[in-house]
């Protein structure tokens, strides 16, 4: 009867440690792995507009003070995404498009803005042409 009582105590020791590792599991790949993602995308979103104007990354900037370099600009949008992403440093995906006053999305060459095509404002995408 001690043989028994043994291996249910040990059974359930067993069970307890499973459930505790199964949580922990699902806890550091669910919450906190989505977290760190957040914090990460956060960090480059602040730091995009600090790259774009920045006198440090010469090729990439074109915005100086409140205006846009035009030349710079084109430079820009010559570039394949996959290039742009490079000389800006960033490793997250996305789309630089302006904005007037009123909030409205002022096309760049007749497109939405430069970036990324998985981007999207209403259903179009960042480089899809505005008709």
């Amino acid at each position: 009867m001690k043989r028994a009582q043994t291996f249910s105590t040990d059974a359930i020791i067993g069970v307890v440690l499973f459930i505790v590792a199964a949580v922990l599991l699902f806890y550091l790949s669910g919450p906190a792995a989505s977290n760190k993602q957040n914090e990460k995308l956060r960090a480059e979103s602040e730091r995009l507009p600090a790259v774009l104007t920045s006198q440090q990354n010469i090729t990439g900037v074109f915005i100086k003070s409140t205006k846009v370099d035009d030349q710079k600009l084109e430079e820009a949008l010559n570039l394949s995404y996959e290039s742009l992403k490079a000389l800006l440093g960033m490793q997250s995906d996305f789309c630089i498009y302006f904005e007037d006053e009123k909030g409205n999305i002022v096309p760049i060459r007749n497109k939405i803005g430069i970036g990324s095509p998985l981007v999207n404002f209403s259903g179009k995408g960042c480089n899809e042409t505005v008709s």
